[in-house]
């Protein structure tokens, strides 16, 4: 016969005039009623009589041992029961342990710690701390005179402690206990919102500083990690989990690396909370650019003059210079480390001055090149030439403040000195020759003012012997300049793919910018002036997508100060491409038919078009149709060919991809 198994929730002591919940199991499929029956002093009395509730919570009024009775029916048995069961129970007096339980708090987040407190009406006493799990009762601390317990949370949701007395002498297993709830609430979602490149020099050997940024509290402890991967596959642990946001290193190999960050709270139990990833090219260095090429002093010269060739190159690793002179008397350095070279001419005559630049590891010839013609004429007296010029203020300054201009020079008898100042290409003052060596000047606009500097002898016939310029610009502000602007790594877009760009620049918090978007010529969206420096955009329809970037400082009253456009080509979807024909049969003879099957790669809704060569002669066989064969029925023998022609049903063009097959019928 199946037996009625018993549970209740008071697994301590049960004392006098407390409540116990009694339930009542029978696994099977019948509906079963059950009745439950008190047994006191040889007295039954019943607690419940037949119902469908499988709980039934009774109430001890006396001390001593009881006996409870469960009895099951199937319903509509006409048998008084079915099933019966039966459970004893001791009841004893109030004798309660524990006056009280104190925590410090009962809502805590996941992470922090409970002190949980037991006040016992006795001085020495044992306690015993449980936790309820999910299936089960675990022991957190056994039997000890320690009335205190720290409890961590570790995981969300209500967690139930249960606390266990009992006396030194005590041979019983509880004498008193006492339940509490703690609700723990869960961390709040960790989301990277930001990954970006602080450098401004993505090349081999210079440090490169990555930065992440997410929506937690200050005050919230979070664990980064860093991993590098390689061109390869080949993965790296830049920064194990530790609390820096900020990583940096050096690449020595060129190439496209991708870097991982993975972020996570430090009390959450995942391996992570979030992750992202940061696509970036490491070039071997940058590009070559000779900024100038100039000599020290001004065309013409004589015969004998000692002049000095200079040049400003930015961009290379390490440069090499090749200064070739041509002309009545010619000379080539050859590759040389100086960006200077001194030329010393010996006949008058016409001559061009070429200088190449490279960087040492590059093959070629070279990577930048310019030019200049120079006149030397008979060797007359020593000319005047400017060696240096020096601005106190660099080469930018701000109105309303004196900036003082010095002039160094060499040659001559006595030398005689003009400045001219320019604004915005508009000549503002003239001091003519004199024999002072510098100017002060104190601007009283914005612009941009370029001092022009005229050198001579006393006794020369020339209007100067030497000259050259100096620029300063000029602000009530330090204008904004977009160093780069980020995007998606991707060479193809389609539609609904997302757009993402960010304009990079210096002093971000005094700046604004403004993006523009225009799709096909037409605008579409102008964000205007806003402190965010980043746009993503999913576009809904293919075309030609042209984002004007403008930023400008929050002090400017100019339209913007700096600007970059960024055009991208969105597809609706991927071409045609990688079209194939291959025949059914190997080997094809007069009067059987062949099916030459095509297959390709993306399009949307592909037709072909098959075209036969017979005799030096093309003919339409089979117009754009969504059938991807076209089967043949030869009638002569020789050498033929087939050619497909593939494209999207909705492309208005001839074809986007073709291939052809030639045969022979035997």
């Amino acid at each position: 016969m199946k037996e009625i198994i018993l549970d209740f929730d008071n697994k301590g002591p049960i004392y006098v005039n407390n409540d116990v919940n009694i339930e009542a199991n029978l696994n099977i499929k019948d509906e079963i009623e059950y009745k439950f029956i008190e047994g006191y002093n040889k007295v039954w009395t019943p607690i419940q009589d037949f119902s469908e509730k499988k709980i039934c919570r009774w109430t001890p009024k006396n001390p001593g041992k009881y006996m409870i009775l469960v009895q099951g029916k199937v319903k509509g048995s006409t048998k008084p029961y079915d099933y019966s069961t039966r459970l004893e129970f001791d009841i004893v007096e109030d004798n309660k342990l524990i006056n009280n339980v104190n925590i410090d708090k009962n809502k805590v987040t996941v992470g922090d710690k409970v002190l949980i407190n037991v006040e016992g009406r006795e001085e020495l006493l044992l306690y015993r701390f449980w936790v309820k799990s999910k299936e089960d009762w675990e022991l957190l601390n056994d039997y000890s005179t320690d009335n205190k317990y720290i409890f961590t949370a570790t995981e969300p949701g209500s967690k139930e402690i249960l606390v266990e007395c009992k006396k030194v002498e005590s041979t019983n297993n509880v004498d008193d206990y006492i339940r509490l709830k703690i609700d723990i609430r869960g961390l709040e979602v960790i989301e990277i919102t930001d990954f970006k490149v602080l450098s401004h020099k993505m090349v081999v050997n210079e440090e490169l500083i990555f930065k992440v940024e997410t929506n937690h509290e200050e005050n919230r402890p979070l664990l980064y990690k860093f991993v590098k991967i390689n061109k390869e596959g080949k993965y790296t642990c830049v920064q194990d989990f530790s609390s820096k946001s900020i990583v940096s290193f050096k690449e020595e190999i060129e190439g496209e690396y991708k870097l991982l960050c993975y972020v996570r709270d430090i009390f959450s139990n995942k391996e992570y909370d979030d992750r992202a990833l940061i696509v970036y090219d490491i070039i071997p260095y940058e590009k070559i650019k000779i900024r100038s090429f100039k000599t020290d002093i001004e065309s013409p010269q004589v015969t004998g003059t000692r002049i000095n060739l200079e040049s400003l190159v930015e961009g290379g690793r390490e440069l090499i210079y090749r200064y070739i002179i041509e002309g009545p008397v010619s000379e080539d350095s050859g590759y040389i480390r100086s960006n200077k070279y001194l030329w010393e001419p010996s006949e008058e005559g016409k001559y061009n001055i070429t200088l190449k630049v490279k960087d040492i590891s590059f093959k070629g010839d070279y990577e930048s090149i310019s030019s200049i013609v120079y006149q030397i004429d008979k060797k007359g007296d020593k000319p005047v030439r400017i060696v240096e010029v020096k601005c106190d203020k660099g080469r930018a300054a701000l109105i309303n403040q004196p900036f003082n201009i010095n002039v160094k020079c060499e040659g001559g008898c006595k030398v005689l000195y003009k400045f001219i100042v320019y604004k915005d290409g508009i000549q503002k003052e003239e001091m003519d020759y004199v024999k002072n060596n510098w100017i002060n000047f104190v601007p009283k606009e914005k612009g941009e003012y370029e001092v022009e500097v005229r050198v001579k002898d006393l006794y020369s016939i020339k209007d100067f012997d030497s000259s050259t310029s100096i620029y300063i610009k000029c602000n009530d502000f330090i204008p904004a300049n977009i160093d780069y602007v980020l995007t998606n790594n991707k060479e193809i877009y389609l539609v609904n793919d997302t757009i993402e760009m960010e304009a990079i620049m210096q002093n971000t918090t005094d700046t604004v910018v403004k993006f523009v978007t225009k799709i096909n010529g037409q605008e579409v969206e102008d964000t205007g002036y806003v402190a965010n420096k980043a746009i993503r955009v999913k576009p809904k329809c293919p075309g030609k997508y042209a984002f004007n970037i403008y930023a400008k400082n929050i002090k400017s009253t100019e339209e913007y100060d700096s600007k970059r456009e960024i055009i991208i080509y969105v597809k609706d979807v991927m071409p045609v491409n990688s079209t194939k024909v291959v025949a059914n049969k190997k080997e094809i003879k007069v009067g059987e038919e062949v099916t030459f099957e095509v297959s390709s790669k993306g399009g949307k809704d592909v037709c072909y078009e098959f075209y036969m060569m017979k005799e030096k002669n093309w003919v339409l066989v089979q117009e754009y149709s969504r059938k991807n064969y076209y089967t043949f029925l030869p009638f002569s023998e020789g050498q033929y060919r087939l050619l497909v022609l593939s494209k999207s049903f909705y492309k208005k063009v001839n074809y986007e991809d073709y291939e052809s097959i030639t045969f022979n019928i035997v």
